[in-house]
């Protein structure tokens, strides 16, 4: 006489297979749910039956926890240490598309450069793509807030110097 379906038992066969210290097992995930006998055949077995559905749950997984990763991401691009800052960068143009053969960054050139040509380069840039022009004023802004030297306080400092 054939075995009874036990759908309950199914059910959480998926669950263990999806989840837990049984993840990505079919044959634990099986022995877990129940099956004591033939748990390897069933956990293959049951794995193709259901393949549907474990795809659907691990897609339901992966969305609900995409914002958490892009937020390590963030977090990462803005790590204290430059190598994990890279890396991230890099992870991140790759995943948009990017690869090395398309973005051609050469530093090496720019040691050798003069500061006018650095200008125009940069004047070139911004040019190019408006969307720099903002946020460039806005560094400009904060480097002098830092530093402290404003036009007014350089042309002091200068009387300073000259009446000393």
């Amino acid at each position: 006489m054939p075995k009874k379906i036990d759908k309950e038992q199914e059910i959480k066969f998926v669950e263990y297979y999806v989840e837990g210290s049984t993840e990505g097992n079919a044959s634990q995930s099986a022995k877990k749910a129940g099956w004591d006998k033939n748990y390897r055949q069933m956990g293959s077995y049951l794995k193709k039956k259901y393949a549907q559905e474990i795809r659907e749950k691990n897609e339901d997984r992966i969305t609900s926890t995409s914002g958490k990763a892009i937020s390590v991401i963030q977090d990462l691009l803005h790590s204290e240490q430059d190598a994990v800052r890279l890396n991230t960068a890099k992870l991140v143009l790759e995943m948009g598309g990017f690869s090395s053969q398309n973005i051609n960054l050469n530093v090496d050139k720019a040691t050798q450069k003069s500061d006018a040509e650095l200008i125009e380069e940069l004047q070139g840039l911004v040019n190019k793509i408006p969307a720099l022009k903002p946020k460039l004023a806005m560094i400009q802004d904060n480097t002098e807030d830092e530093s402290g030297d404003t036009p007014e306080k350089d042309s002091t400092m200068d009387e300073n110097r000259l009446t000393h």
